[in-house]
């Protein structure tokens, strides 16, 4: 517990904030929940956990600061740990949160934790990107670390709705995917960029 708590106090030292005490005890409950499941399924480095969980955390706030303003159904690519959805379902219980990744057991994990943090806002989908329907539409699409941004453009744009927005946390040597993009430099994390495009 107070391992987690020092994380999360650092956390909100670091993006200038103070989370609220249900989004804190979410999180308390996320992060206790996935460092006693990574002893026996490695879904982070168990060498730097907490250096991990901290980023991620930080880079979580800057998310919400720009996708905050947004309501309906979001999506988070290769959400992996849950590393931002699991964190942003959290601040954001009034959303519903698809937590999308193509590794069967992250995908079990996603499900897991999101039962043992209470949030019912949360549905995981075991796919991958490429396979999602076209059909089904997404307001918010989100994800940190883009892989081949160049080849999966085209399918994140694909289940965008018409008015939602497409939002990548990513490290400054990817600029070069989003040269027609907005970029921001990451307020609270150095060499981190947000880049958001529209549809």
């Amino acid at each position: 517990m107070e391992r987690v708590l020092s994380i999360i106090s650092k956390a909100e030292k670091a993006a200038e904030t103070e989370f609220e005490s249900t989004v804190k005890e979410g999180l308390v409950k996320y992060f206790t929940y996935l460092l006693d499941y990574n002893k026996n399924v490695n879904l982070i480095s168990r060498k730097s956990e907490d250096e991990v969980l901290l980023n991620a955390l930080i880079e979580s706030c800057a998310l919400y600061e720009v996708i905050n303003c947004f309501e309906g159904e979001f999506l988070d690519v290769g959400s992996g740990g849950g590393l931002p959805g699991m964190i942003i379902a959290v601040m954001m219980r009034d959303v519903k949160i698809f937590l999308l990744d193509a590794t069967r057991k992250k995908a079990v994990f996603l499900d897991s934790a999101a039962k043992e943090t209470g949030l019912d806002n949360v549905t995981v989908i075991n796919s991958r990107l490429e396979d999602l329907p076209s059909s089904k539409k997404y307001d918010v699409v989100f994800s940190r670390g883009v892989g081949n941004f160049e080849t999966l453009r085209k399918h994140y744009l694909r289940v965008l709705s018409g008015t939602g927005s497409l939002v990548v946390l990513s490290g400054d040597d990817n600029r070069k995917f989003f040269k027609n993009d907005h970029i921001f430099e990451n307020p609270y994390l150095p060499g981190r960029i947000i880049a958001v495009v529209e549809k």
